[in-house]
Formats: structure tokens, C-alpha cells, sequence
């Protein structure tokens, strides 16, 4: 219901914002409209539903506020605490370099509520999240940051501790690669061939960006990534 989204490799058709996905069955009251085609959804066109994730901001809201009562209202807020919640998860990043800078911060943004200033919390936690990533990483550390490196062949490029923030890797052959404590916050790794990759001890990698790309048992992922069911041994 809440987000919205516009044709593309990810999503077969457009839907606004705040309203009902086409695919939704016809709701029974006092029940949930589950997909109809949840278990097919790659396949169908929508890639970028399997790979969603509210990072636990879904359950809070709906702890406090009905959506179909004050509809304006949950879903303005369910915008803000996504937003929240994702930077609340970067923050847990277990690594003891500026843990207690991180949080600190986490615990003044897990009291913010709807009305919080999303850019400003992101502008504060941008920064502490670079600097986490330069202690742990060295200074001397290579940058790919931003690089577009779309269907590339990176086996050999050596990739170990390098800032990959916001590169794009969409397709890229990874297959066997140690990235150890590479920083991938933002990194686009959409369809991305990880099968043996050594992501064990990367920065900031979510779940979204894990299902967005290919791997298999052999894949090392940090502790607090799941491993999609895909990824068989």
C-alpha cells in the first residue's frame, strides 16, 4: 500500500504511492490482502518487491496507528520511520572502532517519531558513517566510491578493504572475490555474481542488497545478513 514505484527492470507496472498493488487479492475485512503472486514475483516482473525491506519500520507504525482509520497519517509516518529505521541499522554496524559515538546517536534516533527532520538525521549519521568506515578501513584505503563498474569482470581488481559507497555493480562477476572489510553502504549489487565471494567482514551491507544478487552456500555473508533462500550449496 504505502510505497510506490514506476516501471522498470524491478517493477513490471507503476503504482503510486498509498495505494493498492494491482496484485493485492481482494481484501476480506479484519483480514490481511495478501500477493497473489508472491511466490512467483521474480518471474513476473517484480524483482524489487523480493528485495523490499522496511528494516522493522512497518511493525512499529502499525503498532500505533491503522492505516485504514487515518490513512494520511500511517503512511506519512511509515516514510519517516523507514527512513529512520534504515539509519538505525547502519548505526548496529558490529564493529568496535566509534562504537560509542554510534550509539549514542542510535539511541536519539530510535526516540525520534514521525516528525522527525529525516535530512538532518541522515546529514549527522553520513558523517559518523564515514568515519567509521576510514577507522576501520585505514586511511590509505583505496575509493571506488561512486564508480559505475556495470558488467564488469572484478575477480582480479582487487577489492579488499576498498570504499565501494555508491558504486554501481550491476552485473559485475565478484565470483570468488575477497572484499574483507570493504565499505558497500549504498552500493548497487543488483544482480551481481557473489557465488564464493568472502563478504564476511564487509561495512554496512543490508538484506536488500544480498537478495538483489546472485550467490550460493559458499558465499561468506556478516552475521546479521540473512542468506536468501536461493542461495543453495
Amino acid at each position: 500500500m504505502a510505497p510506490a514505484f514506476a516501471r522498470s527492470a524491478d517493477f513490471a507496472l507503476s503504482k503510486p504511492a498509498r495505494t493498492p498493488c494491482p496484485n493485492l487479492a481482494v481484501r476480506v475485512p479484519g483480514e490481511p490482502a495478501p500477493c497473489t503472486i508472491h511466490d512467483a514475483l521474480p518471474e513476473r516482473g517484480f524483482p524489487g518487491c523480493v528485495t523490499f525491506d522496511c528494516f522493522g519500520a512497518g511493525q512499529r507504525v502499525t503498532a500505533w496507528a491503522d492505516w485504514r482509520e487515518s490513512p494520511d497519517a500511517a503512511f506519512g509516518a511509515f516514510d519517516v520511520m523507514r527512513a529512520l529505521h534504515e539509519v538505525l541499522w547502519y548505526l548496529a554496524e558490529p564493529v568496535p572502532e566509534l562504537a560509542d559515538e554510534r550509539s549514542a546517536l542510535a539511541d536519539r534516533v530510535a526516540a525520534l517519531g514521525p516528525e522527525a527532520d529525516v535530512g538532518a538525521v541522515r546529514a549527522e549519521a553520513g558523517g559518523l558513517f564515514e568515519r567509521t568506515s576510514v577507522a576501520v578501513r585505514g586511511r590509505r584505503a583505496r575509493s571506488l566510491a561512486r564508480a559505475d563498474l556495470v558488467g564488469k569482470d572484478l575477480r582480479r581488481r582487487g577489492l579488499r578493504d576498498v570504499s565501494l559507497r555508491g558504486a554501481l555493480l550491476m552485473g559485475t562477476d565478484l565470483r570468488g572475490v575477497d572484499l574483507g572489510r570493504a565499505d558497500l553502504l549504498g552500493t548497487d549489487l543488483r544482480g551481481a555474481d557473489l557465488r564464493g565471494a568472502l563478504l564476511g567482514s564487509v561495512l554496512f551491507l543490508t538484506n536488500p542488497q544480498v537478495t538483489s544478487a546472485v550467490g550460493d552456500g559458499s558465499t561468506s555473508l556478516p552475521g546479521r545478513v540473512h542468506r536468501p533462500g536461493a542461495w543453495v550449496s
